[in-house]
């Protein structure tokens, strides 16, 4: 169902945002980060949540306010998607710079860095604490059903998913040595 789709991406988010979390620790304690991965990780979440996440539940949310009334928070929350694309954007550019040389001071990429998590972070809240319980004690089967009709088949995730892709690869093998980790 659409539902369990979205939050197991949003798990899929947090736990892309553990890691660089980690990263955020390991730059304050002056260690060196593999910015490749910070990279891979921030195209992960700019694009492919820009391409598949986000219209999934635009698309709910515009079926709530459609057949269920405004809801201020919920309204808001396309504009939420673009905001955080543009910030998102903004740092995936930022990560570019490094790896092509520029000389960006640490102090100024922690900031960076740190905002990109909160950002990200304080979304998913949102959605996880607000949005999504509003809606899913809200919607019948027939309403998930006509979303699921809408929106159509399911994408394979680029990192999570069975094929991973050829750019994500040293995240896919990152995301599964942290598997292994909680084992």
């Amino acid at each position: 169902m659409m539902i369990e789709a979205i939050r197991r991406e949003h798990g899929y988010m947090v736990r892309l945002l553990a890691i660089l979390k980690k990263k955020l620790t390991a730059l304050k304690a002056e260690e060196t980060i593999n910015y490749s991965l910070v990279y891979e990780i921030a195209d992960y979440l700019c694009n492919h949540t820009e391409k598949t996440h986000h219209p999934k539940e635009d698309l709910i949310y515009r079926y709530y306010l459609d057949h269920y009334g405004m809801d201020k928070t919920i309204t808001n929350l396309e504009d939420d998607h673009v905001q955080l694309s543009e910030k998102s954007h903004a740092f995936l550019t930022t990560v570019e710079m490094i790896l092509q040389d520029a000389i960006v001071p640490t102090d100024i990429f922690s900031q960076q860095l740190g905002d990109f998590i909160r950002d990200q972070k304080t979304h998913l809240d949102i959605e996880e604490r607000e949005i999504l319980p509003r809606i899913t004690d809200t919607f019948t089967v027939s309403d998930w059903q006509a979303l699921e009709a809408q929106w159509g088949t399911q994408e394979d995730d680029p990192v999570f998913g069975e094929t991973i892709a050829d750019k994500y690869k040293q995240l896919a093998e990152r995301v599964k040595g942290t598997e292994r980790e909680y084992v």
